[in-house]
């Protein structure tokens, strides 16, 4: 089911399913900067990585000694969310264990996100609890994928990434789909930059991170969009048949701890 925040500036509408963002519109533009999830490409839209970011290359994980099927960016993808309640300005959405999480990741939690519109950013931040008896260890990023080209007289290749640091040569990535043919995934390990700015020269969208996040990455699948994806960890460059609780870069919560992080974009 589809909720919806708006003000003055900008309309943004959060699906329970998933718990992704189906439109985020600015009110003196003609533009939907969200990607459609239109199945051709990539039926995804800005899904949440959890428990884990990626998979191993035979879809099975080992938790506390025992091996899971798991899918590709864990479960949150596929997952009905409750929705908690709405504010003017903001959307809280909550995700709990149950019979079919709990077949892929062996624990007791609660994963709580919420939305807050501020003239034209969206911020999104998650709060994820152990309800375990023991220590809880899970990965955690963002998928969003934002249209692009953004408006139908511009091309995918008119577009670039401009880089707060020089974390790319310059500061700036210019986007191609010849660059994605030779990195699939182009990603930037321990990025000095906080903020990333999709632009083509006049419509954009600014992303900000927290300090928690070590990885920046972007994809797209040879299609009219570019995904924009901080995560704290990932599963790839990881040995085959390593322990999840043994795996780099893991967050771990001890019974009754809880877990914050939040980023935010906003659409010019």
């Amino acid at each position: 089911m589809l909720y919806t925040l708006e003000n003055k500036t900008a309309v943004l509408a959060v699906d329970t399913f998933a718990c992704e963002i189906h439109s985020f519109r600015r009110k003196d533009k003609d533009i939907e900067y969200m990607w459609n999830g239109d199945p051709a490409y990539w039926s995804g839209r800005n899904p949440v990585l959890f428990p884990h970011v990626s998979s191993p290359k035979d879809k099975v994980l080992n938790f506390k000694g025992k091996d899971h099927k798991v899918n590709n960016h864990g479960f949150c993808r596929r997952s009905e969310f409750e929705f908690v309640e709405q504010t003017e300005d903001s959307l809280l959405f909550c995700l709990t264990d149950s019979e079919e999480t709990y077949a892929q990741y062996p624990y007791h939690f609660e994963l709580s996100v919420k939305y807050t519109l501020k003239e034209n950013r969206v911020f999104i931040n998650y709060r994820i609890i152990n309800k375990d008896e023991e220590d809880m260890y899970f990965g955690f990023g963002q998928h969003p994928a934002f249209n692009c080209p953004l408006v139908p007289e511009k091309s995918f290749s008119d577009y670039y990434i401009e880089f707060e640091k020089e974390d790319v040569e310059g500061g700036r990535l210019d986007l191609s789909y010849e660059l994605f043919e030779k990195y699939p995934t182009f990603v930037v390990r321990e990025p000095q930059s906080r903020t990333f700015t999709l632009s083509d020269g006049t419509n954009k969208v600014v992303m900000e991170i927290s300090d928690q996040y070590r990885i920046f990455a972007l994809w797209t699948p040879h299609a009219p969009f570019i995904c924009l994806e901080p995560w704290v960890n990932t599963l790839d460059g990881t040995k085959e048949g390593v322990p999840f609780e043994e795996r780099p870069g893991n967050i771990r919560l001890i019974p009754g701890e809880e877990y914050r992080i939040a980023y935010s974009f906003a659409i010019l």
